[in-house]
């Protein structure tokens, strides 16, 4: 599973200041599966800073519905997500 986050496209890395956290960014969060059952945790990140997330899961699930549930962004008062990509 891949996860995108908000953040700044057009600024050069190299420009940031060290130990940058983009405020729009989810800082902790966490990915609820619906196996038919109700919702089931099956990640859950704290002290994220990074765009772009790989979740590799222990095992396969096979799901009706994905939650994502941000709890914290870097700063910002808004939290929101530009892209979901689920494997098999």
């Amino acid at each position: 599973m891949e996860l995108t986050f908000p953040g700044h496209l057009l600024t050069e890395y190299h420009n940031y200041p060290p130990f940058y956290r983009d405020p729009q960014c989810a800082k902790d969060y966490s990915i609820l599966a619906d196996e038919g059952d109700g919702f089931r945790e099956v990640v859950r990140v704290t002290g994220n800073y990074q765009r772009h997330r790989k979740h590799t899961l222990d095992a396969p699930v096979r799901v009706s519905k994905l939650r994502i549930v941000v709890h914290a962004t870097n700063g910002d008062p808004s939290a929101a997500i530009y892209e979901v990509r689920c494997y098999s």
